[in-house]
């Protein structure tokens, strides 16, 4: 009987050693089996997004010089493609009759002024009537706008750069005979020089006159400023019209050439993080794992900016936020509500 009753003590006591060391395996397995992630923390700071247009340039002013009188070119001055001061005397089409004019319309002129003083004379000591003398100052006045009229055709024979540009094309040659409203040659302004575009209904809100802009051209950066805007979309594309001017004091910037045109919008406060940290939920929204109270939580975001290098960054919960600390290692091995051992990079 008391062999019996040891061998049931013995057999009670190996049951409970052997159910305490598994407890104690389990235990262990579960300290061992608790994840490590990495976390780093980031900052809210301001971010302006960046809208970007595509355009070209053209010059500020394009002229079409026309002859303004009638007659053959006597000289010609000027070259296509040469740049020439304002003012500078590009033509002169004969001016022969034009000065033959202005001697007779002075003679003309020198005589009814003689006779409006004569006729004046004698109504002052009445032996002029009212009506005399008052078509007397008429005929005075008559020949003295013929006398202008003919010093300004005289004046026109001389064709002169009306700004500093560049003569685009040429549409005369020396010995030619002009007639009034012929042309003589394209005149091209490219100093300043601007930067022509179209933006939707969307970006146009956050475009505005005299605002900052830089024009990429080639692999060269302008900085300018926006001088337009148009008031009405176009009825096809819904787009409006803006306008970059650009210094361009040496004339490295040609008309027609291809531009991108780039606007900082209004800033707003987010966060800029590595791409590699955006994941997805099972409900496939994309978002950031981030640690709150040592537990995984998945936060979803909206991305408002690539820019090659990370994202920027903004969601409703983080609002109030002016750091977060976001899992940087470890967020795919982990699921949201899991609690884990933290290591904090710095």
């Amino acid at each position: 009987m008391k062999i019996t009753v040891l061998i049931i003590l013995f057999s009670l006591g190996t049951v409970f050693l052997f159910l305490k060391e598994d407890d104690q395996v389990d235990t262990i397995e579960k300290i061992e089996t608790k994840k490590k992630v990495e976390v780093k923390m980031f900052k809210k700071s301001k971010f302006s997004k960046q809208i970007k247009l595509r355009g070209f340039s053209e010059a500020s002013r394009t002229v079409i010089l026309k002859a303004q009188v009638d007659g053959k070119i006597s000289t010609k001055q000027f070259d296509k493609g040469n740049f020439y001061k304002a003012g500078t005397q590009l033509l002169l089409i004969d001016p022969e009759d034009k000065v033959a004019k202005v001697k007779e319309m002075e003679a003309l002129l020198n005589q009814r002024k003689k006779e409006y003083e004569v006729a004046e004379s004698l109504f002052k000591k009445g032996f002029r009537s009212e009506v005399k003398l008052s078509q007397s100052l008429t005929n005075f006045e008559n020949a003295l706008a013929l006398y202008e009229k003919s010093q300004v055709a005289l004046n026109n024979t001389k064709v002169s750069m009306p700004f500093d540009s560049t003569i685009e094309d040429s549409y005369v040659e020396l010995g030619d005979y002009l007639k009034k409203g012929d042309s003589i040659a394209k005149v091209v302004d490219l100093d300043p020089i601007f930067v022509s575009s179209t933006a939707n209904e969307k970006e146009i809100s956050n475009i505005r006159i005299n605002q900052n802009a830089r024009v990429k051209i080639g692999d060269i950066f302008f900085d300018g400023m926006i001088n337009y805007i148009s008031k009405t979309s176009d009825p096809n594309t819904r787009s409006f019209k803006i306008q970059v001017e650009i210094q361009n004091k040496d004339y490295k910037i040609l008309s027609g050439l291809t531009s991108e045109i780039q606007i900082l919008g209004p800033a707003t406060e987010a966060f800029f993080i590595p791409s590699s940290l955006v994941t997805l939920n099972n409900a496939g929204k994309i978002g950031v794992k981030i640690i709150f109270d040592d537990k995984v939580k998945f936060i979803p975001i909206q991305i408002i900016s690539d820019t090659g290098n990370g994202y920027w960054i903004n969601s409703k919960e983080l609002n109030k936020n002016e750091f977060i600390d976001i899992i940087i290692q470890g967020q795919d091995f982990t699921v949201e509500g899991e609690q884990v051992d933290v290591i904090k990079n710095d």
